[in-house]
């Protein structure tokens, strides 16, 4: 995304900002199933070199299902009144039903659409992607098994020359806890020679149906869900050693085998990106719905991709900065700079989508607040504010409860803004945590996060407020 710009907000300077740019914990039942396409894996492929052969999804269609394809303009417009469709930067499935406000358009893309038969056939025009597309983001498979995606090295070099948002995917050949560790092992090292670690979207892995054949002995995928659980807990194990963050592991599957071959608590809990070709989404989606992504359709052309394979996979993803609100609560969000390596936090959809935009990464809604409706059926004493202060030194925020702590780093010059929120007196314990060495102050309701910092330098600092 280029260097990313720290930046200091306050309310109404956000709003302007934007005003100018203008822009169930539960297994998922059987029920679920009833109306998806069941997952048909290819037909085995005989290998000629012993290697996986390069896959293609193994739900993909021959044809059109006639959903949301883009106008001459490039924009994405209703072809059938049972296809999802967008309107107004809103994502509707076919029944009418909002799935994403403020949505991102996000395609998925691999050598399917450069390469054939092994040979370049024809580049991505990445910079007509970017400028005519309508594509807010994108996906890019680094590979297969241990192989690279041909297209990738040209891929992630035009994507971050331009800045356009990106993700990662890995279609996984791995049968077993050693396999898939390899597959971790070479991913993490793919990505970081190619500098493919600023993301905005998480490192999806990829498990699906397949089937192949070496020598007369065919490899099938896991159908267990046990042993697919063992699978992506070694993948992941391999890709955290290396560095990478536990929350930008993720899983893609599709909504059948999310309630088969991958029905466990722990996959639900790492998919975040799901495919079903259809009206709707039939996925209860349990853990993921503020930043859920649905891939609607394979069928989708976008300006800039005309090789061998022009149509490409489509999904909406929810846009974040625009989840989790109620008519009490109000979310707070949590957000991490990779540059600076400190993190903000705020109630403002407007400031979390202004810091996106500008590579800050989206890392989950910390905590919860009051909505302004709700607190005028409350009385002072069953609130604290929560102060914000901002030094423009460091470019550290702190966010406190304590009226003397709030005055004390004014007079220190830190600059006093608005009340951020304002915080129950009963609730879920947020616990405040300081890093010495920057001179960041972190919020956390994960008791285990707040047990794990201080053995990286962090000190405890106890109870900062309660959470809704």
């Amino acid at each position: 995304m280029g260097k990313l710009t720290e930046m200091h907000f306050n309310g109404k300077a956000v709003i302007r900002a934007v005003a100018a740019a203008v822009s169930l914990l539960m297994l998922v039942p059987t029920s679920f199933a009833e109306a998806d396409t069941a997952q048909s894996p290819e037909a085995s492929v005989e290998s000629t070199d012993g290697l996986p052969p390069n896959p293609r999804h193994s739900w993909e269609t021959s044809v059109s299902q006639s959903a949301s394809s883009p106008d001459e303009s490039g924009s994405l417009s209703l072809q059938a009144s049972s296809s999802p469709y967008w309107r107004n930067g809103d994502f509707y499935d076919g029944k009418g039903a909002l799935f994403a406000a403020s949505g991102m358009k996000v395609a998925d893309i691999s050598e399917w659409q450069s390469y054939s038969n092994g040979k370049l056939v024809k580049n991505i025009d990445w910079n007509t992607v970017k400028s005519a597309s309508g594509v807010n983001g994108v996906i890019l498979r680094v590979g297969y098994s241990e192989t690279l995606d041909k297209s990738f090295a040209y891929n992630i070099k035009e994507v971050k020359r331009l800045g356009i948002p990106y993700g990662i995917y890995h279609f996984s050949y791995a049968t077993n806890a050693s396999e898939a560790k390899a597959e971790g092992q070479w991913v993490a090292k793919t990505l970081k020679s190619y500098g493919a670690t600023n993301l905005a979207y998480p490192i999806f892995y990829d498990l699906e149906s397949w089937s192949w054949k070496n020598n007369g002995v065919t490899h099938t995928s896991p159908s267990d869900p046990a042993t697919n659980q063992t699978i992506f807990n070694a993948f992941a194990s391999a890709m955290k050693q290396a560095g990478f963050s536990d929350n930008s592991l993720r899983v893609y599957t599709n909504a059948y085998r999310l309630q088969h071959e991958l029905n466990t608590d722990a996959l639900h809990r790492r998919a975040s990106w799901v495919a079903q070709y259809g009206t709707k989404l039939q996925y209860p989606y349990p853990y993921n719905s503020s930043d859920l992504g649905w891939q609607y359709t394979d069928a989708v052309s976008v300006a800039g991709i005309s090789g061998p394979q022009p149509k490409v996979d489509m999904s909406a993803f929810r846009n974040p900065c625009t989840q989790g609100a109620t008519s009490t609560k109000k979310p707070v969000y949590r957000l991490f700079n990779p540059n600076s390596a400190k993190h903000h936090y705020t109630v403002s959809s407007q400031e979390c989508q202004v810091l996106v935009n500008l590579g800050w990464k989206f890392e989950t809604i910390a905590f919860y607040g009051y909505q302004t409706g709700a607190i005028a059926k409350l009385h002072d004493s069953d609130v604290k504010a929560v102060f914000r202060e901002y030094n423009p030194n460091d470019g550290n925020h702190n966010f406190t409860t304590s009226v003397i702590e709030h005055e004390t780093l004014a007079s220190k010059g830190w600059k006093t803004e608005d009340i951020a929120w304002l915080a129950p007196l009963e609730g879920t314990t947020v616990y405040r945590l300081y890093n010495a060495y920057n001179g960041e102050h972190l919020y956390t309701t994960d008791k285990n996060e707040y047990d794990t910092l201080p053995r990286y330098g962090w000190r405890q600092e106890g109870t900062a407020w309660m959470s809704l």
